[in-house]
Parts: C-alpha cells; sequence; structure tokens
C-alpha cells in the first residue's frame, strides 16, 4: 500500500469518526424554537399590587397538531406550529369567562402556577392553575382561542377547597383527566409531615362537559397522597379501560419539615400510586398498596442521593453579567412524569454531592436524574434504565421529558453559570440506544442577558416550580413540543420564554 493510500485511508478515518461523534450529540433531526411570552417588567413586578409570582414566568405549553398553546401565570398564547402568534389572552379573563374568580382567596394577587394539556382523546384543552381556589379550565372545543368553562374540582361534593397554594399537578390518559393538590394538614409516610396531596381523577366524559358548563359528577377524590405527586401523561391510544393510571414523586426525610428540597445526601426512593377505572369510578391502588421503590437497576437497593440544590443558603444559581443569582431551588421535584407502554420516565433535580457520595460521585453544579420505570405488573413496578445527567460546566434545572410514539426520549432542560446566561439545553435517546445512555447537550437558545427582578426575600425566583409538562403532537406522534424560561433582555423583571418544538433523529 502506497503512503498516499495510506494517508487516504486516515483521513477517511477521520472523517468518519467526526461523523459518528457529531451525530450522536446533535441527534435532534428537526427544531422548532420560537419566542413565547414575557414579563411585564419592572413597572408592574415592583408595584404594591405586583400579580403573585409575578418574577417568574410559570410557564407550560401543549400542541393539538393545528396549534400551540403556551399559558404563563399572565397569558394564554397561541400560536401556529411555525411559531406565529394567533391570539393572546389574559389568563384572568379566561378564568372570569368562565365563571371563576382568579383574585386569591387571600384576597390579594392573581392565579399563579398554570398547567395546560391538550386531550387528544376528547379533543379538548385543559388548564389547572391556583385561583381563589383550584381552577380547572376546559376548552369547549379543540380551538384554544374560543370559549372556556370551569370549575373549582376541589370544592365540590363537600370540598375542602384546596385554596392554599395547592402546587397542582395535570396528567391524563385515555380514560381520564387526573388533577393533583396540596392538602395541609394531612400527611404521607414518605413524605414530609403535615401536608400532602389529594388527587383526583375525572373519567374523559365528565372532564369533556366542563368546557360546556356541566359540573363532573364524580371526582374520585382520595387523600394523603404524597407531597408533590405527579400524574402520568399516556398517550396510548389502545390503553384498556381498566388499564391503571399512574402517579409518582420521590420520597424524602419523613422527621423534618421542608426536607424534600432541604436534605443531604438523602438516599430516596421513588414512589408510585395508581388508579383503576371501573365505569366513572374507581380504585386508588387496587389489590396493592402505595410502591416505595429502591432506585439501582432492578430495584434491589439504592443508587441516588439527592442533596439541596446549590447554591448557598436561598439555594441560588450564578449567572453571566449580574451579582443576582437565580433561585432555581423548586427544581428539586420531578418536573412531569411519561407512559409509554408499560415504562414510566421522570427527571429529578437535584443539588451535587459532594463528599460520601460513592458511586453516584461528587459534583459542583447541580445535576439531574432521569428514570424509566418498568411497571409490566402494574403492583411492582422496577427501575429499569437510569442514569446521572451532570456536567462541570451546566447548573441544570427544571428538566421535563417527552417520549414519541417509537419510544424516542427527549430532556430539555435551562441552565447557568457565571460564565453563561440562562440557556436552553437538549439532550436525547434514541429507543435503540445502550442503556442507561443519552446524547447531549445540544444547545436549542443560548441566553443574551442576565435575568434580574429581585422580590422582597431579595431573590429573583424563575421557572416554573409544579413541573413544566412535555407535549407529544397528536399529528404525528413524533414532534416533541416543551417550554423554558430563557435569558434574553437586559430589563429587570422582563422574564423571557423559549417554546420548543424537536424530533428525536433517525439513525
Amino acid at each position: 500500500m502506497s503512503k498516499r493510500e495510506m494517508q487516504m485511508i486516515c483521513r477517511a478515518f477521520v472523517i468518519a469518526l467526526v461523523i459518528l461523534v457529531w451525530g450522536q450529540e446533535t441527534r435532534a433531526q428537526t427544531i422548532t424554537s420560537f419566542e413565547g411570552d414575557h414579563g411585564p417588567g419592572l413597572a408592574v413586578c415592583g408595584s404594591d399590587n405586583a400579580p403573585t409570582h409575578c418574577d417568574r414566568a410559570e410557564m407550560d405549553v401543549a400542541a393539538s397538531g393545528k396549534q400551540v398553546a403556551q399559558v404563563t401565570w399572565q397569558n394564554l398564547n397561541v400560536y401556529d406550529a411555525a411559531g406565529k402568534l394567533l391570539k393572546s389572552t389574559p389568563l384572568s379573563e379566561i378564568i372570569r369567562s368562565a365563571g371563576l374568580d382568579p383574585t386569591l382567596s387571600k384576597g390579594s394577587g392573581g392565579q399563579f402556577e398554570p398547567h395546560i394539556i391538550y386531550n387528544e382523546f376528547i379533543e379538548r384543552w385543559v388548564i389547572t392553575v391556583t385561583c381563589k381556589n383550584d381552577c380547572t379550565l376546559v376548552s369547549e372545543t379543540a380551538d384554544a382561542t374560543g370559549p372556556w368553562g370551569g370549575t373549582y374540582l376541589s370544592c365540590l361534593q363537600g370540598g375542602a377547597c384546596l385554596n392554599r397554594n395547592p402546587g397542582l399537578k395535570l396528567g391524563y390518559d385515555k380514560n381520564g383527566v387526573y388533577v393533583c393538590g396540596g392538602h395541609m394538614g394531612d400527611e404521607n409516610p414518605q413524605t414530609v409531615p403535615g401536608v400532602s396531596y389529594d388527587c383526583f381523577a375525572l373519567s374523559s366524559k365528565e372532564a369533556k362537559a366542563i368546557g360546556q358548563g356541566v359540573e363532573p359528577t364524580h371526582i374520585n377524590r382520595v387523600h394523603n397522597m404524597p407531597l408533590d405527586i405527579v400524574p402520568a401523561v399516556d398517550h396510548n391510544r389502545s390503553k384498556a379501560p381498566t388499564a391503571p393510571a399512574f402517579f409518582a414523586n420521590k420520597s424524602c426525610d419523613h422527621a423534618a419539615p421542608y426536607s424534600c428540597q432541604r436534605s443531604i445526601n438523602y438516599s430516596f426512593h421513588w414512589i408510585v400510586n395508581t388508579f383503576t377505572w371501573n365505569g366513572a369510578v374507581g380504585t386508588y391502588n387496587a389489590g396493592g398498596a402505595q410502591q416505595v421503590i429502591k432506585t439501582d437497576i432492578g430495584s434491589q437497593r439504592n443508587k441516588w442521593l439527592y442533596n439541596s440544590p446549590c447554591c448557598g443558603k436561598t439555594m441560588s444559581i450564578p449567572q453571566k453579567g449580574s451579582d443576582i443569582t437565580l433561585r432555581a431551588a423548586t427544581s428539586h421535584r420531578l418536573m412531569n412524569v411519561v407512559q409509554h407502554g408499560s415504562r414510566l420516565y421522570g427527571v429529578l433535580g437535584t443539588g451535587p454531592c459532594t463528599e460520601s457520595c460513592g458511586e453516584q460521585g461528587a459534583d459542583t453544579k447541580n445535576i439531574a436524574i432521569w428514570v424509566e420505570l418498568d411497571c409490566s405488573d402494574p403492583k411492582s413496578c422496577t427501575v429499569s434504565q437510569t442514569q446521572k445527567i451532570s456536567n462541570p460546566d451546566y447548573h441544570i434545572e427544571f428538566g421535563t421529558v417527552g417520549v414519541d410514539d417509537a419510544g424516542n426520549l427527549g430532556i430539555v432542560a435551562t441552565s447557568s453559570n457565571a460564565r453563561t446566561n440562562l440557556s436552553v439545553l437538549l439532550w436525547t435517546r434514541r429507543y435503540d440506544d445502550p442503556a442507561h445512555t443519552l446524547a447531549g447537550p445540544m444547545t436549542v437558545v443560548t441566553g443574551t442577558h442576565p435575568y434580574t427582578c429581585l422580590n422582597r426575600k431579595g431573590m429573583t425566583p424563575m421557572g416554573n416550580s409544579v413541573g413544566i409538562l412535555t407535549a407529544l403532537d397528536p399529528s404525528d406522534g413524533e414532534t416533541l413540543w416543551t417550554t423554558q424560561q430563557w435569558g434574553n433582555n437586559e430589563a429587570s423583571c422582563v422574564w423571557n420564554t423559549r417554546i420548543v418544538g424537536y424530533k428525536v433523529a433517525g439513525p
């Protein structure tokens, strides 16, 4: 073989290697990314009559195939799939038009911490949001720009109304819509004392009827569910009427208040509950009990350690161009849960372990842990895949997971450090990739300015503390939609949001 031939072979090998590595890092086949809602500025957020949580975006997004709808505490914005704004409506107007009151029960502020889904099985949009009580809103038709109906779900059938910052969670499947919210005074042995969640299961028929102003007859309420429990979203069109819906979260130290957020090297478990339908009613944890699941593969032992989010007493992360840090502590919980077949997927945000970390290893930045739970036996779920997501250059915050019809997975999060502003990152995993692996991150959009909006406690909050959903576009079963807060305006209290639609690439 000649020297020239050897050089050509070596050059071809290097090019092939570069293409392979590049392909592993840029798995997103297509990304649609456009600007969503933005904050009102200091004149509003700094006033004595500032809206509740004015200093953060509290964004969530859903998609119907024809429309992409983003909700913040401020507005419901409806776009086409290319990002053209079709209509923007103050969320308070939608609440009032549904016959409900956006003013909090304590008599000040307004609605906050919203979620939105598009339920393809009933072709309706659903919003949950804290208002006078807990507002559940359902669109009258499949058009998110049209009229809405609503109800105070927890106040039905004698209450008690969840009117004290319930931190609502929202999920659905072919059989129903599921809402969970905080209830003071109750408790669950796997989370903190003195507070737990109530959950509600509405049949698809009765959930749809809310859009026409008809209150549900069966709310299937349960008390004493664990704090921050999240109903799964399941897009399975062939799901059996008696197949269970799943609810998941992590455990926390039951001995101390606030320990779901503030703990050191806590060896947590995954917690799973179920609801099984029987007509318009059903049973929680039918034939079994709440599941307490160890976090290593096969769930024979615990692998992961939860730690308080970084950094310092305010649990705030740095950002470029400002001494004001961002309080991202509320990303310490599962942002969402997705079901695909018999598997559940979630991403947990946690602070770094700095010593006595065992096989988890030490980190200097906030990390995330993703998990796949095999629930082939609904009464005995086990961990089938799991991995730590960490990087010395990123504080990973508010990670939200999506899974397409083929089983491909994506995780979108936001991040900043002392050298970067709030940016949006993406990790992906094809269904046939080696187990426990993710490709990425790739940067969807890079922050251009620091975000500042000091509240009365001297902190700048961010994100959506009750979670961020990832929606699967029902028109193709491939496009995953989500949203994040990012840094794109130097003016105080003008938070920015980015709406992201992406597909996970083929081989």
